[in-house]
């Protein structure tokens, strides 16, 4: 089992806490779950526990995009809730059952986050053929609706989130950078706004960059939006 440890960052005394029951809950899940500790003080490099490796990632890592824009959230006075039992995608086609809980200090402020990730991708496959195989002629009119999953970004590199986070919002315009007009760049700054983006360190640089403007138009379209 691959459980590693930040032992030497100093963290809240809560998050101290938290690592024997992450390991736990590892040792327990075994070698399909994958365990993860933040610390939100620094999201550029929150990993301080990591068990398992399902996502490749290291200490020291950076918080996801989901993180991001929880932080995001809070910072706007919103309380975040834990999000339970959601369905995870990654770009390789595995299927992550997860689930992401806040850890807060005594005032009520988010400190750090414990998520599991569950491979649910073989059971899926035994779902499958154990549902194939029950299929009877009755069972044609089934419900096609298909239920919403969730694609999170996992990395080792911040600048790989906020790279993929920037191609997101790009591809949810679906017009090529050259051919946008304001209102379309607006779109982009409003979703990695909405996202947390603007939170990480030089990120209106790169923003401004892969949008062909100044970054002091990247702040103006903060202002407008």
């Amino acid at each position: 089992m691959n459980i590693l440890v930040d032992d030497n960052r100093e963290v809240h005394p809560y998050l101290e806490n938290m690592k024997s029951i992450a390991k736990g809950i590892y040792v327990f899940l075994g070698e399909d779950s994958e365990v993860v500790i933040h610390d939100l003080s620094d999201p550029t490099s929150s990993i301080i526990f990591l068990a398992g490796e399902l996502t490749d990632r290291k200490l020291g890592g950076p918080i996801t995009d989901l993180g991001l824009e929880i932080l995001r959230r809070a910072a706007n006075g919103a309380n975040p809730e834990d999000i339970l039992n959601y369905r995870n995608q990654t770009e390789d086609g595995r299927t992550f059952k997860s689930s992401t809980l806040f850890i807060k200090d005594d005032m009520g402020e988010v400190i750090g986050c414990l998520c599991i990730n569950y491979n649910v991708t073989k059971l899926f496959l035994v779902e499958n053929i154990i549902g194939n195989f029950c299929k009877m002629k009755e069972d044609s009119n089934e419900n096609s609706d298909q239920q919403q999953m969730q694609y999170e970004i996992f990395a080792n590199d911040i600048d790989d989130v906020l790279s993929k986070m920037i191609e997101a919002a790009i591809n949810q315009v679906e017009k090529p950078v050259p051919f946008m007009k304001k209102q379309d760049k607006l779109k982009v700054i409003e979703f990695l706004e909405q996202k947390g983006v603007f939170a990480i360190k030089r990120s209106v640089d790169r923003v401004a960059n892969e949008l062909s403007v100044s970054r002091y138009t990247v702040y103006n379209y903060l202002k407008e939006i």
